[in-house]
């Protein structure tokens, strides 16, 4: 969605926004992308175990994160790095104390 956003500068307007989310393939791309990860949560957490599945949705900060420093060039300081290793470390006690 960062792409497609950054191609042209987005118009004034709810429906010409629409048009705009709707004809640029790269906006329209990550939208769709959007709705499919939708679709795969209401799935996890109609047969998943609910205090595994939100936990696990938490990676999504460190994923995110990752791809902006990869593809978008994106800095990376001790502060947020720290942070993203709470995170992992968190889902992975979580993940360990439901095995039980």
């Amino acid at each position: 969605m960062k792409t497609g956003t950054q191609a042209s500068s987005a118009p004034d307007g709810a429906l010409q926004l629409f048009l705009f989310a709707m004809t640029n393939p790269r906006l329209f791309a990550g939208y769709a992308l959007y709705g499919l990860s939708t679709v795969l949560l209401t799935l996890a957490l109609k047969y998943g175990e609910l205090s595994l599945v939100y936990p696990v949705i938490a990676l999504t900060y460190v994923w995110v994160t990752a791809l902006s420093v990869f593809v978008f060039g994106e800095s990376i300081n001790p502060w947020k790095l720290a942070g993203l290793t709470t995170v992992v470390i968190g889902v992975a006690i979580l993940g360990r104390a439901s095995r039980r």
